[in-house]
């Protein structure tokens, strides 16, 4: 029976890597199916890694505080007393012929000459052979090319004026990154010094701050946003509320059951907007903002229009304790719709708008729920009232759309209130 093969997760969008932080499993140490074996780190949140087999440990081949590949083997699960395969040796190196011209051509071009194909006799590399390939790797444009980079990253350089193949580069296959290209800046241009006054000291941004800080400022720079707001009488959904049997859903949890059963109603707000293709979805993957020290993250309720109101509460109740606490699982991170930001804890936050969470369409931000003065029937009442801002990208959705969403709102909480 041949050995199970763990790897480094998927670990939500656009990640590329994840960091191992600790191991809870040694070689020889028995496992059970979706045990706990590893903790991992993504650019949201440390998530637990759970075993897709039953076994003993055999090996760890990635040391806990080391970046690894997403789908990378980190990991093999077998039986007692099995041996790990070993890994296949690479394949004798073939020495090919090269003509001196070609090797000093190639050398003050930086050309791989395992690159080149020779078209002299018993395949030895010519001076025109190396030629043909300095040709290739020159476009129209005249730019150099072959150089490994995601197209956020070309991108960058594109932006800060740098030839990316004049960058470093330290991906694992060889790739430019976004680290390195902030670092040929800091060599390039170096920092200048920062005079801070008496008592001031430099707080170093964490990784989930800064994945934070890139994926807001892109989200506000790709997607024009636009914006509605709406006021809303919570007084007889409270009184309703009130008649639930322990453990009672709290208005929060209200909230968002009410926003799925919205979303079904309109679906253009359930999408999501990638590399140019709009994605409207049949399932409701709410995510919900949950403020950390660490800064903000959104772990996902799948499918939540499978919940009553209580059920919602429940699992919404138990993502939120396991995303504090660190025990996140990979899929507790990813397929998300949509997403609402509550800072309703806060009193003081009376009303406020949020950054759309890509690559999510539109995103809703939910004040804080108190007494206000309104207007019932010609008379002043002082009611449970909460204001609600939808923000959403202009892009793929229209004000319709966000107002339809608001009338949908009230009209499902007329329902629940028995209005």
């Amino acid at each position: 029976m041949m050995a199970t093969e763990i790897v480094m997760p998927n670990l939500g969008f656009d990640a590329q890597q994840g960091r191992l932080i600790e191991w809870l499993k040694q070689p020889g140490d028995s496992v059970q199916k979706g045990e706990i074996i590893a903790v991992v780190e993504s650019d949201k949140a440390n998530v637990e890694l759970e075993s897709v087999a039953s076994g003993v440990v055999l090996e760890l081949l990635s040391a806990a505080g080391e970046e690894v590949s997403v789908g990378a083997v980190i990991a093999r699960i077998g039986q007692p007393g099995e041996t790990p395969a070993k890994a296949a040796s690479p394949p004798p190196a073939v020495t090919v012929e090269v003509s001196p011209v070609a090797r000093r051509l190639a050398a003050e071009n930086q050309i791989d000459l395992g690159a080149v194909k020779g078209s002299g006799r018993g395949g030895r590399i010519m001076r025109e052979d190396v030629e043909a390939l300095m040709k290739a790797k020159v476009p129209k444009n005249g730019q150099k090319s072959g150089v490994l980079a995601l197209p956020k990253v070309r991108k960058a350089a594109r932006e800060a004026g740098i030839d990316l193949a004049q960058v470093t580069a330290t991906g694992v296959h060889g790739e430019v990154t976004l680290a390195d290209i902030e670092n040929h800046l800091r060599v390039v241009e170096p920092e200048p010094e920062v005079v801070m006054g008496e008592g001031a000291r430099e707080v170093p941004l964490s990784r989930l701050r800064q994945v934070i800080g890139e994926r807001l400022s892109q989200s506000m720079q790709e997607a024009p946003h636009f914006y509605v707001s709406g006021a809303f009488d919570l007084e007889a959904a409270l009184t309703r509320l009130r008649q639930f049997p322990d453990p009672q859903p709290r208005i929060n949890d209200l909230l968002q059951y009410l926003t799925v059963q919205v979303l079904l109603r309109v679906p253009q707000l359930n999408a999501t907007f990638e590399r140019g293709h709009l994605y409207v979805h049949g399932s409701v993957n709410l995510a919900v903002a949950v403020a950390r020290e660490d800064g903000l993250i959104t772990p996902v309720i799948p499918r939540a229009e499978r919940y009553s109101l209580q059920g919602l509460a429940a699992e919404s109740r138990a993502l939120i304790q396991r995303a504090r606490e660190n025990r996140l699982k990979p899929d507790d991170l990813q397929g998300g719709t949509f997403t609402i930001s509550n800072l309703g804890v806060i009193q003081q936050v009376e009303q406020f708008t949020a950054v759309i969470n890509p690559p999510q369409v539109a995103i809703l931000a939910v004040g804080t729920v108190k007494q206000r003065a309104v207007v019932v029937d010609g008379g002043l009442h002082i009611r449970h009232t909460v204001h609600m801002t939808l923000s959403g990208d202009h892009r793929v959705v229209d004000g319709m759309h966000l107002g339809q969403f608001m009338a949908a709102f009230q009209a499902e909480l007329d329902r629940f209130s028995g209005a």
